[in-house]
């Protein structure tokens, strides 16, 4: 796998960041974090590119917090009729 180095602007910053395959990828991520820091700037009276970083950051992981929480009861939720369909099968075998 090459990696290559990609240019990314984020909140008024430049970036040299290395992808070692999808570009578009890490360009997104980039473009996204960009614009929650944008967000907060605008919402908020802030004047602290480190603090606006560190709300965007907390935005971020509340984010992720909240999708793993979804992700683990959809896991839950898939098991337990998997649990159930096995036991109306093995019902049904018998």
């Amino acid at each position: 796998m090459s990696t290559q180095k990609i240019r990314v602007n984020i909140f008024g910053s430049e970036y040299v960041l290395k992808a070692s395959e999808n570009q578009e990828y890490i360009i997104n991520i980039a473009k996204y974090v960009d614009e929650k820091m944008r967000l907060i700037d605008k919402s908020n009276a802030i004047n602290s590119k480190s603090k606006v970083a560190i709300l965007a950051a907390l935005n971020i992981a509340e984010e992720l917090t909240q999708e793993r929480g979804y992700g683990e009861k959809l896991i839950d939720r898939i098991n337990e009729q998997s649990r159930k369909l096995n036991i109306s099968l093995e019902d049904a075998l018998d």
